[in-house]
């Protein structure tokens, strides 16, 4: 032996080689089955709906207004109140009907008139035929009269008294065929005419 193999160290066997026992053999997990697998994979899912579920309960629950799903009785609705039905219009009412407003006033009446002759004779060549006029009257205050008019006012012949009794101031003329001859009153509710036609006969 040389000097350099009584150096190297000898190599030392293994102390089961020394023992002369084998190596333990790690045991192999078993291979599950693949059914076992899906099975398992079910269940997870199936725990995750739930979840899901769990939460979408929990979240329509607290949700405000939500009704609880344990209470399965419906609210009531709350029927609709009547309306009242609109007040019947009112009737107008009716204005007071004033009264009749009296007749207006027609002015002065004649209560009586006449006129003589109707027919003046002018037979004989007289020039005129004296004539005798009365007359008598309420609410008048002035009277005129006229000839050849209708309104002795206006065209008055002479100013007379409301009421006379033989007037005797006028003739009828035979030149003419005919002729008018008023008497107009006045008071203070109007004027009121009384004419008259003379012919010659």
């Amino acid at each position: 032996m040389s000097d350099d193999d009584a150096t190297r160290p000898v190599p030392r066997e293994p102390a089961t080689e020394r023992l002369g026992t084998a190596p333990a053999a790690v045991p192999a997990e078993p291979e599950r089955p693949a059914g076992a697998r899906r099975m398992t994979w079910l269940w997870v899912a199936i725990g995750v709906l739930a979840l899901a579920v769990v939460v979408l309960l929990v979240l329509l629950l607290l949700r405000p207004g939500a009704t609880p799903a344990g209470n399965a009785t419906a609210t009531p609705t709350p029927s609709p109140t009547p309306t009242e039905a609109p007040p019947p219009p009112a009737e107008p009412t009716p204005e007071p009907t004033a009264e009749p407003a009296p007749p207006p006033a027609t002015g002065p009446v004649f209560t009586s008139f006449s006129a003589e002759p109707a027919t003046a004779d002018c037979s004989g060549g007289v020039a005129s035929v004296p004539l005798v006029f009365s007359w008598s009257s309420e609410d008048a205050t002035e009277a005129w009269i006229g000839v050849g008019t209708t309104n002795a006012q206006t065209a008055p012949y002479e100013a007379v008294p409301t009421s006379a009794s033989g007037y005797a101031n006028l003739a009828f003329q035979c030149s003419e065929e005919s002729q008018v001859y008023t008497v107009t009153i006045s008071g203070p509710t109007g004027v009121t005419h009384h004419s008259v036609t003379i012919v010659r006969g």
